[in-house]
């Protein structure tokens, strides 16, 4: 699909959706709503890419009909110079969530592409001074130490497997945003955990302990404990600053969390004033908060303008 465009510069950037799909093969349309994945190349054309993919049938039937009178010489609804063909109609409503968009990309590509699951709980990640695979790789440790550390990882794979001395242990595959790597676990509560989140295709929090053999170029790492993100993020509390440059946006995100009422959450509006100041409003301190729904405010405030983290613990105070 990359040669095509090379080969035909105006496909993306001078041809609106309509055109395109009457205009060239059915096999590229096929192509291109057939991914899940909708190639970035036709963001041109139509940057939804859920409403592309949801409306496939519409797009193929359209281009069939194209395609049929092309070969057959005879103008009609669909005809490729018809002032009169009628336009596909995209459904407006149609949206993928973070985890959707992901799983999307996995069934095209096989990998993930614009992002990690793990990386929708960034929040919770930085609360609990994670470190990722590739940080751990480099990590020096002397023969025979051994040192503990905190990960997070997206469990794909988790088997038993008995060791030369007859032990039987976990051995599971997993990921994270900087690649996959392998743990093991020698203890029954962990090793039950990953291998009821291997069967979900869930991600957790790892407490882990590494130790490195004479030969290894990577530190093993052995699982402690096993964490799910959904219990974790219940237990923890968090807040969203969310900046805004004017007041009129402030009702369009306030809709959008609306439908979040019932949780410990926090959220705060950052607005800049004619002045030059800032005040900070609070919304309210009863929101459920996680990861898709900061991906959805932040499509209405603007990137780099929502910040979700958790909250810091109370400081208490000796009165004497």
């Amino acid at each position: 699909m990359t040669a095509v465009i090379e080969q035909n510069p105006d496909l993306v950037l001078n041809q609106s959706a309509d055109d395109y799909w009457n205009r060239y093969q059915l096999t590229f349309a096929l192509y291109s709503v057939s991914d899940r994945a909708i190639p970035s190349a036709f963001d041109g054309l139509k940057p939804e890419r859920p409403a592309v993919y949801a409306a496939a049938e519409t797009i193929l039937a359209h281009a069939a009909s194209a395609q049929v009178q092309r070969e057959s010489g005879q103008a009609g609804l669909f005809g490729v110079d018809s002032s009169e063909a009628a336009p596909i109609r995209l459904p407006r409503d149609a949206s993928w969530t973070v985890a959707q968009r992901m799983a999307a990309e996995r069934d095209a590509f096989g990998f993930y592409f614009s992002a990690h699951p793990v990386d929708a709980q960034k929040h919770l990640l930085s609360a609990h001074k994670v470190r990722t695979f590739a940080e751990i790789a480099e990590l020096r440790i002397a023969e025979g130490e051994r040192i503990g550390a905190t990960m997070a990882g997206l469990v794909e794979e988790a088997r038993w497997r008995t060791s030369a001395r007859g032990r039987r242990y976990m051995m599971a595959t997993l990921s994270d945003s900087s690649g996959q790597f392998t743990a093991t676990c020698f203890d029954d509560e962990p090793s039950e955990a990953l291998e009821a989140a291997a069967r979900n295709q869930t991600c957790g929090l790892l407490t882990v302990e590494l130790d490195c053999r004479a030969g290894d170029e990577t530190p093993r790492v052995t699982v402690k404990r096993f964490q799910p993100f959904d219990s974790l993020a219940r237990r923890t509390r968090l807040e969203m600053t969310i900046r805004v440059a004017s007041t009129e946006v402030i009702p369009i995100v306030a809709r959008e969390l609306s439908e979040a009422r019932g949780g410990n959450g926090i959220v705060r509006f950052i607005v800049r004033l004619s002045s030059g100041s800032e005040a900070v409003v609070v919304a309210g301190r009863d929101f459920t908060l996680d990861g898709e729904l900061a991906a959805r405010v932040t499509r209405i405030a603007g990137e780099g303008n929502v910040e979700l983290t958790a909250q810091e613990p109370p400081k208490l105070a000796l009165v004497g």
